[in-house]
């Protein structure tokens, strides 16, 4: 990659043309990520210490112990660049540029992600979700989302409308979780508070208004409604998978969402089999499954190569 077109994309100098280059440059690999993360933080310290570097070339009577206190900072700031970069390739998400005006955050397998909306509210992003979403709500506020997100909206009298795959969900102000990959064929809307107009997609031309605590799930085209009774689900904004008598089969699905893994499972007589438990998503997918295991008689081989696990 051109170190200039990196510099003017950096700088927001950048063409459309180039934020493209840039962009397709970024999905190649993640130590392309590292790097544009490093030269932007560089770029940041260059501005932040650009003072304090004409101070050194201009006071040379200054005396060794402030020009090594000087340093010392700039030091610190360069070790911050690594910290910061470690960070960004545990998380592996990262921004960047769709359509113009607008923007996509994308969060992989085992990850999550919170993010503040230019009209104030607050989304948490789970697993494998990705949003997009304009840089103003000058005209409308509307997002694309596929995966699942919790909004906390901002009351407003422009309508905010989250868009799915298959199902739009219309608010002024209220606090919601919808879960819509496009990976399955199952909708979620779980209303915690205020109200939801739910249209479109799947429901063709009808539409209904859902009540707080209601939740409504979609399969197959069936709709199903009834009343929110495990408020621990939504405690995944907090990096938390919680499971309350809950089929193994079942959560086996969710892992395989949440971390993009595969299962082969060569015994089924404990899928239906029921647990209850949580568990911090950073702690990974086979701690989940050495839990599993203290209740559960099986043994799983993981093959990292194919991306699989199987059960015997």
């Amino acid at each position: 990659m051109d170190e200039k077109v990196l510099d003017k994309y950096i700088k927001g100098e950048a063409t459309k043309a180039e934020r493209q280059q840039v962009i397709e440059w970024l999905d190649i690999s993640e130590e392309n990520v590292r790097e544009m993360m490093a030269l932007h933080k560089l770029h940041d310290i260059s501005l932040m210490n650009q003072p304090l570097v004409e101070t050194v070339a201009e006071k040379k009577t200054d005396n060794l112990e402030e020009q090594q206190g000087r340093w010392r900072k700039i030091g610190i700031e360069l070790l911050k660049i690594t910290a910061v970069v470690l960070v960004m390739v545990a998380i592996r998400f990262f921004y960047q540029t769709g359509e113009p005006g607008y923007q996509t955050l994308y969060v992989p397998s085992g990850q999550r992600a919170e993010l503040t909306l230019p009209d104030g509210t607050k989304v948490w992003l789970n697993s494998h979700t990705r949003l997009i979403y304009p840089l103003s709500f000058d005209k409308k506020r509307t997002v694309e989302l596929d995966g699942e997100a919790y909004f906390t909206v901002v009351r407003n009298e422009q309508p905010f409308v989250v868009k799915t795959g298959g199902l739009d969900v219309e608010v002024l102000g209220t606090e919601f979780n919808v879960k819509s990959y496009s990976v399955s064929s199952k909708k979620k809307v779980d209303l915690l508070k205020g109200s939801v107009k739910l249209s479109g997609g799947v429901l063709g031309n009808k539409s209904f208004c859902m009540v707080p605590k209601e939740s409504v799930s979609i399969v197959d085209g069936k709709l199903t409604r009834s009343r929110i009774d495990d408020y621990d689900y939504f405690k995944w904004k907090e990096g938390l998978i919680c499971f309350h008598n809950e089929s193994v089969g079942s959560i086996i699905k969710k892992l395989e969402l949440y971390y993009d893994i595969q299962f082969v499972v060569h015994r089924t007589d404990f899928l239906n089999e029921s647990y209850s438990g949580k568990f911090r998503t950073k702690d990974g997918i086979e701690q989940v499954l050495k839990i599993l295991q203290l209740e559960h008689e099986f043994t799983y081989v993981k093959d990292s190569n194919l991306n699989l696990i199987t059960i015997k």
